[in-house]
């Protein structure tokens, strides 16, 4: 037996071999899953949209300038990111969640209209904030449809970048006939914490029952520091960017108003007062741009996820009373296999919004966020958490869930912002799509962006150690809006190229609704610096249950001592939505899905508080098993189940005598 050695150069032949081995293994193993092109394109069969563009705000009187504090004048780039907005919900009273609320950062404008193709109801307006806003220092950022008096009459929740939230709460005059059109004059324009002077720069604000007492708290989610005069071309006083990329808290306050007080009339109010230092572990100064409140422990309280920049997002559970908010903060379980980064309440990536479905069918809400999900980025990705099915943990503190994202193929796409969980074909599986896309321009700036991700701690809070980002600039600003639909397999396929070729705005926020009342869910895209998109449904051949969740309206009807449901949309002003309600229905076949009257979850956009559910081929005459639980007016908490058929139902929720606490 010969003990000769290779020679050095076989030697080194072998070992590259070896090497080439070794990683094109690793390569195979940790390749991305997918969909075969096959199968996306059976996928895309069953959608059907068109793209309208939305009319551009009219530019005021002199143009618009945006000003920057003297101390960072080279980053105007930054801090006019944030401002568009969408919301849909049903302003005129006719049923139908029609009516369109948008914000425009380009005219610092937001305005007021019926969604194309619904007739002219009214004309579309500007809305006018007079002495309380200044256009040059100012600009609305979210904007959020809810019934802020309980009165049957939705109104306007307004927060801005540079000023403290305003509520545009509508005139109930003695002869407001149904269905009046709205205008400017419709709406009292009040402060939410009057006479408070103090700069806030508000990315995002969701309404829900925070303290169980059964009125709209509404949580505020706060971005640059309180008080910072960014906006300020006048101001040389210093302000502090995050202090660093991991763990950042000393950005704006974030704020819980819980419900006072309301009246109806022609001088309508709202009142409330803040909750006080009620976040955990100094968080209430983390850099949010995203809120999301849903029952995951089903005890009738909302608990609630905060998406937050440069730092790890938080899951809370509610353990509140009325008038008492407490919370308890959440972590995930970390594993050999399971690094920190992709552990619940210890990522830190950059949330930039939250939304709530099922997608495991284990009746347990999983959640969505979006971070910088950018190939060859910071190498970051998007997160699905999904639920094991350990509820029990949460009363040690565990948060009983898993990032699947990349397991299902749903973790990349590109710098990212709102999302939506919807079934936009009706075949009872939800759907995920997503607001992508910093900036469109012309010389990509990924490069500076990163040296800026990259770089030290101790100097990124000083605006110096900022890259200087002009007009021109781009960061992902070309890519398509993901739309991803589910395999038979699991996996999910995006078919945005196939569904809406040629589309590739920069969005900000996705609003929702089922405009025309035909049970396939409709979409605004709230775009940055571009012209906004209406996205109509034209799918069709499914069955579907809706459902208009309602409780007596102040100044209405007696409450009802039993639940009460009709076909069809609701009345003039036959109640209030009932948001926080958790709902689970059950199919003849045995298929249960579980959906919340939204209160205005994620970034920008905004949910209608219908709720939808997808049934396939069901029988138009089954009986489908509804389960509804929901706090009334007073706080009880109740249950209650119905038998409905396909098709719309408006059902106006029990009072206390007819509930079970």
């Amino acid at each position: 037996m010969s003990d000769k050695k290779p020679g050095p150069r076989k030697q080194n032949i072998q070992i590259l071999a070896a090497v080439i081995g070794v990683v094109g293994v690793l390569a195979f193993l940790a390749r991305l899953p997918g969909v075969s092109a096959d199968e996306a394109a059976r996928l895309a069969t069953t959608f059907r949209f068109s793209v309208q563009t939305l009319p551009e705000a009219p530019m005021p009187p002199g143009g618009v300038v945006f000003p920057v504090n003297k101390t960072a004048a080279h980053m105007p780039f930054y801090f006019y990111q944030v401002g568009a907005s969408a919301a849909l919900g049903d302003l005129d009273g006719d049923g139908l969640p029609n009516d369109l609320c948008l914000t425009d950062v380009r005219t610092k404008s937001m305005t007021v209209g019926p969604v194309p193709g619904t007739g002219d109801r009214y004309a579309p307006f500007e809305v006018d904030f007079g002495p309380l806003f200044d256009r040059v220092t100012e600009h609305p950022s979210v904007c959020r449809i809810a019934d802020m008096n309980e009165d049957g009459l939705e109104d306007i929740f307004v927060a801005f970048y540079g000023r403290p939230p305003l509520l545009l709460l509508r005139r109930a005059d003695p002869g407001l006939s149904p269905h009046a059109p709205p205008s400017m004059a419709s709406y009292a324009v009040t402060e939410l914490v009057p006479g408070l002077k103090e700069r806030w720069w508000t990315a995002t604000a969701t309404f829900a029952d925070i303290d169980g007492d059964g009125h709209q708290d509404i949580f505020v989610g706060n971005y640059y520091p309180d008080g910072a005069e960014i906006t300020d071309a006048n101001s040389d006083r210093h302000f502090e960017m995050n202090s660093d990329f991991t763990r950042a808290r000393n950005g704006g306050k974030n704020r819980i108003f819980l419900y006072t007080r309301s009246e109806t009339g022609a001088a309508p109010s709202a009142a409330y007062r803040d909750a006080g230092d009620v976040f955990p572990d100094d968080s209430a100064r983390a850099w949010t741009l995203a809120v999301g409140a849903a029952d995951l422990d089903r005890d009738g309280l909302s608990d609630i996820y905060v998406a937050n920049d440069f730092g790890p997002d938080q899951l809370l559970l509610n353990h509140s009373r009325p008038g008492v908010v407490r919370f308890q903060e959440l972590h995930g379980e970390s594993g050999f296999f399971r690094p920190s980064s992709m552990v619940l309440g210890h990522d830190s990536f950059k949330g930039m919004s939250i939304d709530f479905g099922d997608i495991n069918d284990d009746g347990v809400f999983d959640m969505f966020v979006s971070n910088i999900g950018s190939p060859f980025a910071l190498q970051e990705s998007h997160f699905l958490w999904v639920s094991t099915g350990q509820q029990d943990k949460l009363k040690s503190g565990i948060a009983p869930y898993e990032d699947r994202a990349s397991d299902v193929g749903v973790a990349h796409s590109a710098w990212a912002w709102d999302a939506r969980f919807e079934d936009f074909d009706n075949d009872g599986v939800l759907e995920i799509v997503q607001a992508t896309g910093l900036v469109k321009g012309t010389k990509n700036r990924w490069p500076d962006l990163a040296q800026v991700g990259g770089g030290n701690d101790a100097f990124v809070r000083y605006q110096k150690s900022w890259p200087t980002f002009y007009v021109g600039s781009d960061v992902d600003g070309s890519f398509p809006n993901p739309f991803w639909v589910r395999s038979r397999g699991g996996l999910y396929a995006d078919l945005s190229a196939t569904l809406f070729p040629d589309l590739k705005p920069a969005t900000r926020g996705i609003a929702v609704a089922d405009v025309d009342g035909d049970g396939y869910p409709e979409m605004v895209y709230a775009n940055f610096w571009e012209d906004s998109d209406y996205i109509k449904n034209k799918a069709s051949g499914n069955s579907f249950l809706g459902l208009h969740l309602l409780l007596p309206a102040a100044g209405g009807a007696p409450a009802p001592a039993a639940t009460t449901a009709h076909d069809g949309h609701p009345a003039w002003r036959e109640g209030t939505p009932a948001i926080g309600a958790f709902v689970e229905i059950e199919t003849p076949d045995g298929h249960k899905q579980i959906r919340q009257v939204d209160g205005g979850n994620g970034h920008s956009g905004q949910r209608s508080p219908e709720v939808l559910f997808g049934l396939g081929r069901t029988d138009a005459n089954a009986a489908i098993t509804v389960r509804v639980t929901w706090r009334d007016l007073k706080g009880a908490l109740h249950q209650d189940a119905l038998k409905l058929a396909p098709g719309y139902h408006t059902v106006v929720l029990a009072a206390s005598q007819g509930g079970n606490q």
